[in-house]
């Protein structure tokens, strides 16, 4: 319970993190003055604009139908920046496609050389400042026919002979969905709008930066963990997102490849979102495979796949890229996912918190982003609040946090497969002691009965010693208590040999603390007594020996020792098997491979055998000296 409120205040402190960071990225301020507009005149003959820009949005005059001189019509009012579609114009109701012409007046604070930046006006407009044409972007037209579209930014330079300018934007739009001037106009000196264009494009440019770099984390840890759907999923969805953001800000795609036309641009968006919408489905799917095998969410699948295919490969058309059409396609996939996260959220499936979360968030934040382009949200400190890129990153770092959560479970199950392992290779050599002297004990009964009492009385101090330490929980003890299991054995095999043993422990008391493997020393002092006893005595010598941060034990005995021929094929088996464990008898004596690969996989050691005939043998490894 402990462990789940301790992860639970890690998720409430990565959200907190997450929220700072990402909101502090998508607010920076931009360095322009907002003024309030009104009927179509701003006056600024107060203003220092050496430093700051100024950004004119508000309520301009607006001429509806028509391309030439407006003096002789009535002007109505429109809020800049926004689409015209569906605003009410002297009584009448806009369509996305048709003409207009933009106004207002200026007031400056002295003549001079004046700088503008115009992004997104669709789709093709000519600048007049005091009824001089400054500049076009495409070719106006009254007809799709006529009309030749643009979407490259311009930044605009032009002398003010006097301080009241008149500036007009001329506007046709037969190829957007949403005509008129949809991103924000700004005026002032060349060098804090170009200061301010700058700032803008870093900020750009750093959040596609950090997509990328996210795009990259979660694709290759992803993949790390086999799970290589999801890192696909999420990668595709980070690569969509970036171009999405490429055209939203109106300046990064078409800044770097200018030559893209309206249709293009207007494709590569609409494709991006189906591919947003698409990898996200694959990879909710890919997570929660078992709520996504009704068929209403298989048709869906097969309907956007068809409905993105489409869009790739034919020209663009007015009845597949609508709003009427795409708008409710968005919609319906949105609340499919949202109920599918819901669900796994309500049923408690693995990580459904954090990524129920950051769908709804990243699903709010694409609302709020798609109001913001059609209405302008000039609330105080989200005026300059791009909604769309903070759900994507909170979406992310979602998944993010996902990942690691992923990552710290798969390192604790391997860390518990570990000592699982451990703990059944030393239950394994336990039973192999105990079956011997079982026999031993059975082949006395007998033949001396008094000697087989001795021997039950010594196994249970014996078992006593040993089960202090428990093999299914722990992994290590200390070296004290090896030692006491090799004297307790000794004791219980001298009653058999009639006190042929003779053991020395040699091994200083403020190095007894250190931990060790359990059944270690022992099974290297039963290999001595099984295979080096001769006769008369044999005389065990166990040595612990401290070198620098590591402690040497060794086990040497005066037995018959081991021939170089079978030395050598111990060696080599011993290095064959380090990597696979076995527990049996084999010429080697018992356990000596079950010891090397637990030495291997727990201290990065392995046994070392030195030994000439009839001379005796030594045994000896390191261990980390550690408490």
């Amino acid at each position: 319970m402990k462990e789940k409120y301790k992860k639970n205040r890690k998720a409430l402190l990565f959200l907190i993190l997450s929220v700072c960071l990402i909101s502090g990225l998508v607010s920076i301020r931009n360095q322009y003055i907002t003024y309030p507009i009104a009927d179509g005149f701003l006056n600024l003959s107060e203003e220092n604009l050496e430093k700051k820009a100024v950004q004119l949005n508000g309520v301009w005059k607006f001429y509806e139908g028509t391309l030439e001189d407006t003096g002789s019509q009535t002007a109505d009012s429109i809020e800049v920046p926004g689409s015209w579609r569906g605003k009410l114009i002297n009584g009448k109701k806009l369509d996305k496609h048709g003409i207009g012409v933009y106004e207002m007046r200026v007031k400056l604070p002295s003549p001079g050389e004046y700088c503008m930046e115009l992004n997104y006006v669709s789709s093709a407009y000519e600048l007049y400042i005091n009824n001089k044409k400054i500049v076009e972007n495409g070719k106006i037209g009254a007809d799709k026919g006529s009309e030749i579209s643009s979407w490259a930014p311009q930044f605009v330079y032009f002398h003010a002979d006097q301080n009241d300018l008149v500036i007009k934007i001329k506007v046709s739009n037969f190829h957007c969905n949403n005509g008129g001037i949809v991103l924000p106009v700004y005026i002032g000196k060349q060098v804090p709008l170009f200061r301010f264009h700058l700032i803008n494009l870093m900020k750009n440019i750093g959040f596609i930066g950090i997509l990328a770099g996210m795009a990259c984390y979660l694709y290759v840890f992803n993949w790390c963990l086999n799970k290589k759907a999801q890192s696909i999923y999420l990668w595709i969805f980070c690569i969509s997102v970036l171009i999405a953001a490429s055209i939203i800000d109106g300046e990064s795609l078409v800044s770097i490849f200018s030559f893209l036309t309206i249709d293009a641009v207007l494709k590569i968006e609409y494709v991006s979102f189906m591919v947003q919408i698409t990898s996200i489905q694959f990879y909710l799917w890919s997570m929660y495979p078992e709520l996504g095998k009704k068929h209403p969410f298989r048709f869906l699948k097969i309907f956007d796949l068809f409905y993105t295919a489409v869009l790739i490969c034919l020209p663009v058309m007015p009845a597949l890229y609508d709003d009427m059409v795409f708008i409710p396609i968005l919609v319906v996939n949105a609340l499919c996912y949202f109920f599918k996260i819901a669900r796994a959220f309500q049923l408690k499936k693995p990580n459904a918190g954090p990524v129920f979360l950051g769908y709804c968030v990243f699903l709010a934040s694409c609302i709020l982003q798609i109001v913001d382009i059609q209405h302008n949200i000039d609330v105080k400190f989200l005026s300059d609040f791009n909604f769309y890129y903070f759900g994507v990153l909170f979406f992310l770092l979602g998944q993010g946090y996902v990942l690691a959560v992923n990552v710290e479970d798969t390192f604790r199950q391997s860390e518990l497969a570990h000592e699982m392992e451990i703990a059944s290779l030393q239950a394994q050599i336990s039973p192999h002691f105990l079956f011997n002297i079982l026999h031993n004990i059975y082949c006395l009964m007998d033949t001396n009965v008094n000697t087989a009492k001795n021997m039950l009385m010594c196994l249970t101090d014996f078992l006593r010693v040993k089960y202090r330490f428990d093999y299914r929980t722990y992994t290590l003890y200390q070296l004290k208590e090896e030692l006491d299991l090799v004297n307790a054995y000794v004791e219980l095999e001298n009653v058999r040999m009639n006190g042929a043993l003779k053991i020395e422990i040699d091994a200083p008391a403020e190095l007894l603390s250190n931990d060790i493997l359990p059944l270690t020393i022992q099974p290297l002092v039963e290999n001595s007594i099984k295979h080096g006893y001769k006769s008369g005595e044999l005389h065990i010598l166990i040595r612990v020996v401290e070198a620098d941060d590591r402690l040497v034990i060794s086990v040497e005995d005066d037995g018959r020792g081991i021939s170089p021929e079978t030395l050598e094929t111990i060696d080599k088996s011993s290095t064959l098997k380090s990597n696979t464990p076995k527990s049996g008898t084999s010429k080697s004596g018992v356990g000596i491979s079950n010891i090397n690969y637990r030495l291997n996989i727990c201290f990065q050691s392995r046994l070392v055998i030195e030994s000439q005939g009839l001379k005796g043998t030594k045994i000896s490894f390191q261990i980390p000296k550690r408490g």
